[in-house]
Order: C-alpha cells, then sequence, then structure tokens
C-alpha cells in the first residue's frame, strides 16, 4: 500500500484529502487499538461488543459501527461505510481481493516470522501514523510505553530473573494455554526482565496447550493465569482436585496468581496494558493460592 497522507495510492485509488478525518475501518483488533492511540476514531470495527470486553483502554466510543465477526464481516454493512482505507491482520489476507472491492486493503501485521510482535506492532502503528500525519501521537505514545516499562521494571526490583508462566486455565481441570516466545505477552515479560518458563518450540503466535503433567518438567516457576469469570473458576475447581496441580511447587507455594485477562493477539496498547497488569500481580498486587 502506498501513502496515505494526502493522497495516492499504489493501488491507483484515491483516498481522501485530509480537510476531513480518514475513515478507516478495521478488521483487525490490533489495527483499532492502535488507531484509537493514535486519535484516529474508526469507522467500523469487526465485533464491537466481544471487543469492549477485551479491550477496555482506548475505549472504542460508542459511534463506531459493527462489521460483526472477523472472519467474515458484513460486506453490505462496510460498503455503506465508505471507508477509505480497511486494515486487516496477517491471518485475514485471505479477505483480501474481496474487501479491495470495496476500498484500498492494508495488512496491519503483529505476527510475523521474526516473532517480536511488540515491536511489529509498533512498527505498524508508526506506518499509520505517517500516513495520516500523526507522528508526534506516536512519538508521544512510544515515549509513554517506554517510560511504563522502566517503572514497571523498577517496582519488579528484578535482582535476578523470576521465572513466570503466563496461562489459561482450561475447564477440563487438565489442560492449560500458555504464552511463550512470539506472543505479545511474552515481549512484555521479557521487557520486564522476567524469564518465561516456558521455552519450548511454538507455534507463529507464540500460544500452546500441554496437559498439565508437562509442567512437572519446568523450573520452578509463579505461574500467573488470566481470569475468565466461571470458565477459570470451573477450572479451578478441577484443578484443585487433581494431584498432578497439587503437587506443582508452585501451587505448594501459593505462587499462583490471577490477572485481567486481555486480547493475546492485539497491538502495542494492550502491552502497554498488560505489563502494568503483570506487574502488579509480581509485586504484591494480589494474593496467592493453590
Amino acid at each position: 500500500m502506498g501513502s496515505l497522507g494526502g493522497f495516492c495510492l499504489a493501488s491507483g485509488a484515491v483516498a481522501q484529502p485530509a480537510s476531513r478525518p480518514p475513515r478507516v475501518a478495521a478488521i483487525d483488533w490490533a489495527a483499532a487499538e492502535s488507531l484509537l492511540a493514535l486519535g484516529i476514531e474508526p469507522v467500523a470495527v469487526a465485533n464491537t461488543g466481544l471487543y469492549r470486553q477485551w479491550s477496555t483502554e482506548p475505549q472504542l466510543p460508542s459511534a463506531v459501527a459493527d462489521l460483526g465477526m472477523p472472519e467474515e464481516p458484513n460486506l453490505e454493512r462496510l460498503l455503506a461505510l465508505r471507508p477509505d482505507l480497511i486494515l486487516i491482520s496477517g491471518w485475514q489476507v485471505a479477505l483480501r481481493q474481496t474487501l479491495a472491492r470495496i476500498a484500498p486493503v492494508q495488512v496491519f501485521s503483529v505476527f510475523e516470522s521474526n516473532r517480536t510482535p511488540l515491536n511489529n506492532a509498533l512498527a505498524a502503528m508508526r506506518t499509520l501514523a505517517r500516513e495520516f500525519g500523526a507522528e508526534e501521537v506516536a512519538a508521544a505514545f512510544e515515549s509513554r510505553l517506554a517510560h511504563g516499562f522502566e517503572q514497571s521494571r523498577k517496582r519488579l526490583q528484578v535482582t535476578r530473573r523470576p521465572t513466570v508462566l503466563l496461562a489459561v486455565l482450561l475447564t477440563d481441570g487438565m489442560r492449560i494455554t500458555i504464552y511463550g516466545k512470539g506472543s505479545l505477552l511474552g515481549d512484555v515479560l521479557d521487557r520486564l526482565g522476567l524469564e518465561n518458563a516456558w521455552m519450548g518450540a511454538m507455534p507463529v503466535f507464540g500460544r500452546i496447550t500441554i496437559g498439565i503433567e508437562r509442567l512437572l518438567e519446568l523450573p520452578d516457576f509463579w505461574l500467573l493465569y488470566m481470569d475468565q469469570g466461571h470458565r477459570t473458576q470451573v477450572a479451578l475447581q478441577r484443578l484443585q482436585a487433581n494431584s498432578i496441580w497439587r503437587a506443582l511447587p508452585a501451587v505448594a507455594a501459593a505462587r499462583v496468581r490471577p490477572i485481567a485477562a486481555v486480547w493475546p493477539f492485539a497491538g502495542a496498547p494492550t502491552g502497554l496494558r498488560f505489563a502494568g497488569i503483570v506487574t502488579d500481580a509480581m509485586s504484591g498486587g494480589g494474593a496467592g493460592h493453590g
């Protein structure tokens, strides 16, 4: 895609001049929150109701139209909104040809083979900022992010690298989903100076589901699990009846803590928020349990 600053695209489509706010539709949530962080209100976002449950900062304005499911957006509604640009993620490229009949399409790429999603998300934000003349806003956000991570590291007072496992507890009480290298959440751990307990192979999104017996193979760790309400409570009840779970040193030593759930496939704004969540949990901001 070419530049959108004032603005003739590589596709030959002419975008709206800078005299009015750009009309950008975000099928990808990482793109949506990045637009908001740049002060650009998207005209439409996929599944706005669920987005608001997962992404609370920056808040999505009520006027933003709902495009339905991200894998099958409402094309009629999108066409009626007459966007200047449509943003998708890498996993949505199969939609590109169809969406390009409505407006120019740009990929907001976070999860790539280089397995550095936080850096990728920041780079994608900078690209949008250049296209929409929001470079100063982007620079201010990056300064805030850098300061936020610096303050978190100071709060953690990391003299050694505590080992942490980030997880979602599954309701069968036998498996958990964990986040490692290549995930946004794993990137956050690394920037905080915390070591990820899971160093095994990971798919491109940095997420894998394993049986809890695999946890016995890992070095001692803190377990931070994302609290998803009723589902998590069911999982905990079943895990507490599981002898393997009870045998874990982290469980016996009450180094198991709930943390607020975030969308793990998001962008830099979620990365900054998650840094604060982890820091609160690791610096005594919540009671541990087994």
